[in-house]
């Protein structure tokens, strides 16, 4: 059993830093806010599923408790019954303990990456919040004008209708650049990251420090 727990720990129900990083924030982001609010948005959903995570381990406990007495106390087929129910709770309670860790642990990158790229943007008003959400959008069309020419060799209807849908300076603007494939194509290669692994170090964040957080927000 110790050998089998040793090759357990290994196992992550979550995914790795390396995809934290690349195949999700950066693949996602494309420029410097795109790619905070992809933190931001994977940091949120680690955030809720940590809160409902920690609130039912809270909830088994009670559960275990409560048919570790029922099963001292009750006989046959009732006693049976709570006995199978607690060694049931009790293997909820190690799964529920393993998913918290690894959601702890990818709570903690996104938030990295998110204070990172936020201290690289500074505050963000509406006026620049609008002007960042454009030149998101304007590298998100353009790459997918690159992705149709490498995989289909034309535009696929669904990147022209983006294209048309854009203010008429921005399609303008995107119209003329991806005129030039062989140019686009290496603007795309060669652009810029802007995550990468080496983040300042923080605390890293506990059920307790989650569950204080959701009080402060609330």
């Amino acid at each position: 059993m110790s050998r089998l727990k040793e090759l357990l720990d290994d196992h992550q129900t979550g995914m790795s830093q390396f995809q934290d990083d690349y195949l999700v924030t950066t693949r996602a982001g494309g420029t410097l806010y795109g790619q905070y609010k992809q933190a931001l948005r994977e940091l949120y959903t680690r955030l809720r599923g940590l809160r409902e995570a920690t609130i039912s381990r809270e909830h088994l406990l009670i559960d275990i408790e409560e048919l570790a007495e029922k099963k001292s106390k009750e006989s046959g087929y009732t006693q049976r019954r709570a006995e199978v129910d607690y060694k049931h709770k009790v293997m909820l309670l190690e799964e529920a303990d393993r998913v918290i860790k690894d959601t702890q642990r990818e709570f903690t990158r996104f938030y990295q990456q998110a204070d990172y790229l936020k201290k690289q943007l500074g505050d963000l008003t509406p006026e620049k919040r609008h002007k960042l959400d454009m030149e998101m959008w304007e590298f998100r069309i353009k790459e997918m004008a690159v992705i149709d020419w490498i995989t289909q060799g034309r535009l696929r209807n669904s990147t022209y209708e983006f294209l048309q849908s854009s203010p008429e300076e921005m399609k303008v603007r995107m119209a003329k650049a991806i005129q030039d494939q062989t140019k686009t194509i290496e603007w795309y290669e060669n652009r810029k990251y802007f995550v990468s692994e080496d983040l300042p170090q923080i605390e890293p964040f506990t059920s307790e420090t989650i569950l204080e957080l959701e009080v402060a927000i609330e």
